[in-house]
């Protein structure tokens, strides 16, 4: 009996130790429990995020958080009229927040500037010149209700912005020439050379591709607000615009044509500029070749001159041995001798190379060659002597 009361006496306080175990699992289970309900209740809404509540897929509440603007205020005001008519609160800016576990589900969105970047389009315009073109634009979600409402991510937001950009360019240039897409103002066109002026007349634009990309801007603007999306105030970008393959072939062969036309005057000038210094050249060459001959034909007459009239008057040198001055008779002092020599003179001139002749026996020159002429032979040896000596 003893030992079983002793027995009996010893579990007493295990039993006891029993409900204190089973409090402190409670009270465990309990914070746990409180610590999960806690965190499910806050969540945080980043500086780069917006985020729209939803309870049991109704949304019931919006955290906003616009991209900075000029207009940043207006578009605040504008979206929490709009939600208030839907009975919807509306946060503004990044923090901490609340909502109901379970119930409440938070769809977090981006809030910082998108890139699209659209695939090269060929597009005809409106003179019939097939063109690639490729823009860009950012965009950002203005509206994170409507976006969560007809878009829902960012892939499909990238389609309906290929939609909607592509089919306004589209638009907007099949309705306008080549030089409208091109150019933006009537500023002159820049050439290499000024002979490249003629070949690169271009006509004057009425709009430019400014106003074609404000246009697309702003179409752009209108059709994405329908799925709570806004283009940047950059707008759309056109930033490649290239000829198809056919059409730059054409313009290559215009330019080269045009290169060539340059080339050719280029040439024409060059010839005509050559014609005109070898001319000047040949003539000059004639006033100075007809200078010198009437010089050689001067100074010529002045030497036979000279000689007639010492062959006619004679002259005069000084001796080297004597150092006496010796005069010398001229042909005009013994005319037969004169005429001696003269016929012989033309005899030499006339008798030259291959010339034959017949003569007769009474001819002058055979009476030369037979020395019946013995008279002007001595005249001949007289005229070569000196006749006065002066001292």
């Amino acid at each position: 009996m003893r030992s079983n009361q002793k027995e009996t006496r010893e579990e007493k306080p295990e039993e006891k130790k029993k409900p204190n175990m089973l409090w402190a699992a409670a009270k465990g289970a309990i914070g746990a429990l409180t610590l999960l309900v806690a965190s499910g209740s806050m969540y945080t809404v980043d500086q780069t995020e917006q985020a729209v509540v939803t309870q049991f897929g109704r949304p019931v509440r919006v955290i906003i958080n616009p991209v900075d603007s000029h207009d940043r205020d207006k578009k605040v005001g504008e979206l929490k009229a709009r939600y208030a008519k839907d009975r919807i609160s509306c946060s503004v800016g990044a923090g901490l927040r609340f909502k109901i576990p379970i119930i409440h589900s938070v769809d977090k969105q981006e809030r910082r500037l998108l890139r699209w970047n659209g695939f090269p389009e060929q597009i005809p315009t409106k003179d019939k010149k097939y063109i690639w073109v490729d823009t860009t634009a950012r965009w950002y979600i203005e509206d994170p209700l409507q976006y969560s409402r007809s878009v829902g991510t960012e892939q499909q937001a990238q389609a309906k912005l290929d939609d909607v950009v592509d089919a306004t360019t589209r638009n907007s240039i099949t309705k306008r020439d080549l030089i409208e897409i091109v150019r933006t103002d009537n500023r002159p066109m820049a050439v290499a050379t000024e002979e490249l002026r003629e070949t690169t007349k271009v006509g004057e634009i009425s709009e430019g591709r400014e106003k074609i990309v404000q246009e697309v801007t702003a179409f752009s603007r209108d059709a994405c607000k329908e799925y709570g999306m806004g283009i940047f105030e950059s707008g759309v970008l056109i930033k490649g615009l290239v000829y198809v393959q056919g059409v730059k072939n054409s313009v290559e062969k215009r330019m080269v044509e045009e290169r060539l036309q340059i080339a050719k005057k280029y040439t024409s000038e060059g010839n005509g500029e050559y014609k005109r210094i070898m001319g000047d050249k040949e003539r000059e060459l004639k006033t100075i070749a007809s200078g010198a001959y009437k010089e050689a034909q001067l100074i010529k007459g002045q030497a036979d001159a000279e000689a007639t009239r010492i062959f006619a008057v004679g002259f005069r040198e000084k001796d080297e041995k004597t150092g006496q001055q010796i005069t010398y008779k001229g042909l005009g002092s013994n005319p037969e001798f004169y005429r001696f020599w003269k016929t012989l003179q033309l005899y030499e001139e006339s008798l030259g190379g291959k010339t034959r002749l017949i003569l007769g026996m009474d001819n002058p020159l055979m009476q030369f060659m037979k020395g019946q002429n013995a008279s002007a032979d001595y005249t001949a040896k007289a005229a070569s002597q000196p006749v006065e000596a002066v001292k």
